[in-house]
């Protein structure tokens, strides 16, 4: 039995593709309602001030994602680890942008920047993480 691939290439990626994008879109955007529901955001907060931000960084970055799984699962003979890994590792370096917004130079640069804020961005890339995982990895595709 050989490795399995992610779901990412076929006769029916694109629908892998389209079910990613606007299911991280949708989860983002539902964290943005729920965390300006539930916390005091400035609307000076220009990542949460309106859903633009949301909806076209949630898109380029899971595209990347998308793009980074086809990548892996064309040139690895065992894709679905070695992404996991990627995935793990680029959550991670993407939550440093986030934690320096809560320096005295990153609230200059972006004000309204308060740690219930941040931790919206935060939980934001987890959860595009976590559907592009979900999504690439749940009905895995045999090896060829």
């Amino acid at each position: 039995m050989g490795a399995e691939r992610l779901t990412v290439t076929g006769p029916r990626a694109w629908r892998v593709w389209l079910r990613t994008i606007l299911g991280a879109v949708a989860a983002n955007l539902v964290l943005r309602a729920a965390a300006l529901a539930v916390f005091d955001i400035s609307p000076e907060f220009e990542p949460l001030a309106t859903a633009g931000p949301t909806v076209f960084l949630t898109v380029v970055g899971v595209g990347a994602g998308l793009g980074v799984a086809l990548a892996v699962n064309k040139r690895s003979e065992r894709p679905v680890p070695l992404f996991q890994r990627i995935v793990l590792i680029a959550l991670l370096l993407s939550l440093l942008p986030d934690l320096w917004m809560l320096t005295e130079s990153g609230g200059e640069a972006f004000p309204g920047a308060t740690v219930p804020a941040v931790a919206t961005l935060m939980a934001q890339h987890v959860a595009a993480a976590a559907v592009v995982l979900w999504s690439v990895t749940r009905s895995l595709a045999p090896a060829s």
